[in-house]
């Protein structure tokens, strides 16, 4: 079994970035959540934009430079 690195409750903007650049790198939809250790549902909040609308244009912009 692998260890639980890190467990969040709630996501900050950097991690709401982090997943969002997971994503437009291909990374699977749980493995984005194991990976920030935190729930599915955290991580559909930022992807629907319900927290942080502004983390998906932010993941972009850094993936451009």
């Amino acid at each position: 079994m692998n260890p639980i690195l890190v467990e969040r409750v709630q996501l900050d903007f950097d991690a709401a970035v982090t997943a969002w650049v997971l994503k437009l790198q291909g990374a699977k939809f749980n493995i984005i959540a194991q990976t920030l250790g935190t729930n599915p549902m955290r991580i559909g909040e930022v992807f629907r934009g319900d927290k942080f609308p502004d983390a998906r244009a932010e993941a972009v912009r850094r993936l451009s430079h």
